[in-house]
């Protein structure tokens, strides 16, 4: 696998290497010190880890629009080295803007270019980033390329790299789980997380059942009851049931883990 921990510019034509240190600079002279350590330090009450420069948001919108023309002059192989670029950085300002250099490139992803977003998915600090990826980029793909792109999820699901288990199931919350496509493939992704070690990957979990119990109501709510008598942390069947009220939400939290079925460590 590639090593993106500095950004790969072996063989990137002399325009794109410009073109990056030039955003670069353009970055690092709106940061503001200050204005970053306060984002550094709210962003890790919300258990995001990133690097910052400082920017205002709004200040940093105007500069990737302004780039907009130039992003989309080049050809597909030149954004995805320059994609790379941004997001093998660490910080949130430059990930924002591989951001908008992979949307405004989705409807050209095809399977042949997963090995590519595989390489991205490496490079995901924190869930903000991660469930961006998945609403903008995966969500479309799944819909357009199931079969390939269900076989990047669950090697996702099958990952050391927290985000990619993250993103593996949370691939079928908002609009695909409401439409009750893919509910076999996300109850059989969701199974294989819901006794993961980290927090933010069991909070994906219930997210995604919550959305696909939209889709399908009884099924989805028959297997988060079925979680509740396994013992499964709570977390994830209290995301599942945010939308559910009064009797049908009584009736899951009453259920209790039968020591017969829970796991044991």
């Amino acid at each position: 696998m590639t090593d993106l921990s500095e950004p790969r510019v072996e063989g990137v034509e002399l325009k794109i290497k410009e073109l990056y240190s030039n955003i670069v600079r353009q970055l690092q002279k709106k940061g503001d010190a200050k204005a970053a350590s306060r984002k550094i330090e709210r962003a890790r009450y919300f258990g995001i880890d990133y690097k910052s420069y400082g920017i205002e948001e709004s200040e940093e919108i105007e500069l990737i629009r302004s780039h907009l023309s130039s992003f989309r002059q080049l050809s597909l192989e030149e954004r995805f080295e320059l994609a790379r670029m941004f997001y093998a950085s660490g910080f949130s300002e430059q990930a924002n803007f591989g951001d908008a250099i992979l949307e405004l490139s989705v409807e050209d992803l095809i399977p042949a270019h997963y090995d590519f977003l595989d390489e991205i998915a490496d490079c995901l600090s924190n869930w903000a980033q991660t469930d961006w990826l998945c609403s903008r980029v995966v969500q479309p793909l799944l819909r357009k390329y199931p079969k390939q792109t269900l076989n990047l999820l669950r090697k996702w699901n099958r990952s050391n790299n927290i985000w990619k288990r993250r993103a593996s199931v949370v691939a079928f919350t908002r609009r695909i789980g409401v439409s009750g496509m893919f509910t076999d493939e996300a109850l059989e992704l969701c199974n294989d997380l819901i006794w993961d070690r980290e927090d933010l990957v069991r909070k994906g979990v219930g997210w995604a059942l919550k959305d696909n119990m939209c889709g399908a109501k009884k099924r989805v709510l028959n297997y988060v009851k079925s979680l509740r008598r396994k013992g499964v942390f709570s977390v994830v069947t209290l995301y599942a049931i945010r939308d559910l009220k009064g009797k049908e939400r009584e009736e899951v939290l009453k259920i209790k883990p039968d020591r017969k079925l829970k796991r044991t460590s």
